[in-house]
């Protein structure tokens, strides 16, 4: 077993797991709730997928991190948690934060999305 591979997945799964969780659950750990949420994408140029569209979108990705995060904890398809990860940093970075520019926020999402990108690019290669 490589330790400091567990340590970088049990980082991350807790990172997402809370992220997931907070998403779902309005209040818990600091969450935003899936209304508010949605509420979030709509406002962030994804209003044309309307409020039912966005509630989806905010249940998916709440899942999908959650899922992710979990997967990581499991060391199972860890591939397909890190690409999809770096995909929702990246997209927070866009969406979220250049936007805001909050240059702290700015670059720990780089950090994250570079991070997260890597690693799946690391793991592809170990099947291949």
């Amino acid at each position: 077993m490589n330790t400091g591979n567990l340590i970088i997945r049990i980082g991350f799964g807790i990172l997402f797991v809370w992220g997931g969780l907070e998403k779902f659950i309005e209040g818990f750990l600091g969450g935003v709730g899936l209304h508010n949420m949605a509420g979030f994408l709509k406002s962030s140029g994804l209003a044309f997928l309307g409020d039912t569209g966005t509630y989806i979108l905010a249940t998916l990705l709440a899942f999908l991190e959650l899922a992710a995060g979990i997967l990581l904890f499991l060391d199972k398809k860890t591939f397909f948690a890190y690409a999809f990860l770096a995909f929702v940093m990246l997209m927070a970075l866009l969406l979220v934060h250049f936007p805001s520019g909050n240059w702290l926020n700015i670059m720990i999402h780089i950090a994250l999305t570079t991070t997260l990108a890597g690693l799946a690019i690391q793991e592809r290669q170990k099947t291949l």
